[in-house]
C-alpha cells in the first residue's frame, strides 16, 4: 500500500507527516482532539506556555483513550463469561 505525504497543525505549529492511506482519517482526528483539547485547557487553566498545554492535552487525549480501551475490554470480558455461563446452562440441562 502506498503512502501520502500529509501535514498535521498542532498547538499552531505544522508537522509534515507520511502515512499510510487508512491511517490518516485517524491521524487527523487525533490531531483535532488534542487541539480541541488544548483550546479547553487554555480557556479553564492560567497556563500560557505551549509545551504545558501540550503535555496536559497528551495526559488527557491518552487517559481517556485508555479509560475506553479498558471498558472496551471489560465488556469483552462480560460477554465471555456470559457465554461460558450459557454453555454450563445447557450441559447441565
Amino acid at each position: 500500500m502506498s503512502e501520502s505525504s500529509i501535514r498535521i497543525e498542532l498547538a499552531g505549529r505544522a508537522y509534515p507527516l507520511t502515512v499510510h492511506p487508512d491511517e490518516e482519517a485517524n491521524i487527523r482526528k487525533a490531531a483535532t482532539e488534542i487541539n480541541e483539547s488544548i483550546a479547553r485547557l487554555k480557556a479553564s487553566y492560567p497556563m500560557t506556555d505551549k509545551q504545558d498545554l501540550l503535555a496536559m492535552a497528551a495526559l488527557e487525549v491518552t487517559t481517556r483513550a485508555l479509560n475506553q480501551a479498558t471498558a472496551q475490554a471489560h465488556a469483552e470480558d462480560n460477554a465471555a463469561v456470559e457465554d461460558l455461563e450459557r454453555l454450563l446452562s445447557e450441559i447441565r440441562g
